[in-house]
């Protein structure tokens, strides 16, 4: 299996943990998002990444890839057992991509692409919009959800990966969820990271972020 992408993005992050949830072992191909070229838009129309290939099936879309590896490797599920809990996990899913994402790209793209990568002025007011508007709804949400112990519906799963990772960008551009204003949710964040399977890929996108502030960035990972 082969997942086009880079690891410190945070749709790539969803697929590698889940990956590392269900141990399954795969090979990493550096592809930047909003890569137009032929070659990759005959796998990913959008351009968009991640992208799997398994045996010669493309498939973009990271929450459709969660769906895939887990209907192939049952083994330690991602995604609960009752109808009502896999539509609520569905639900959590979207939520992370059209709720929590918004929140979080603006802090890691001012703070962490345009400061390293890029090399331009971060826009700290972008920043502060982000932090003092659009997460409190979503966090007061979130807060709601959250459980005082273990994941969305026990066991690491799709939900909890999906709402995580995102986060994860935001911390990376230095925003801290505030304990004492939604104390589940940063539990639920430290519970999370620690989990073996995000462990693994946080290790990894350590090395990433460190080349990537020292200057010395590949597209390698």
């Amino acid at each position: 299996m082969k997942i086009h992408g880079v690891i410190i993005s945070p749709n790539v992050r969803k697929v590698l943990v889940a990956l590392a949830a269900k141990g399954l072992s795969y090979e990493s191909v550096s592809v930047l998002p909003g890569d137009k070229s032929p070659e990759f838009l005959k796998i990913s129309p959008l351009g968009m990444i991640p992208v799997m290939e398994d045996r010669g099936f493309a498939l973009p879309d990271s929450s459709i890839i969660m769906q895939y590896i887990d209907d192939k490797y049952p083994d330690t599920p991602l995604m609960p057992s009752s109808l009502e809990d896999r539509a609520k996990a569905r639900w959590y899913m979207e939520y992370a991509g059209a709720g929590v994402f918004p929140c979080c790209v603006p802090i890691f793209q001012q703070r962490v692409v345009n400061r390293y990568f890029l090399k331009v002025p971060t826009d700290e007011a972008i920043v502060e919009n982000a932090i003092n508007n659009l997460f409190p709804p979503v966090m007061d949400y979130l807060e709601s959800q959250v459980p005082e112990e273990a994941f969305l519906f026990g066991a690491l799963g799709a939900a909890d990966i999906a709402l995580v990772s995102p986060l994860i960008n935001a911390e990376y551009g230095a925003y801290v969820i505030d304990e004492t204003r939604w104390p589940k949710m940063a539990v639920y964040m430290k519970r999370a990271k620690a989990h073996p399977a995000f462990v693994k890929c946080l290790e990894d996108e350590a090395i990433v972020r460190q080349a990537l502030i020292s200057g010395s960035a590949t597209t390698d990972r």
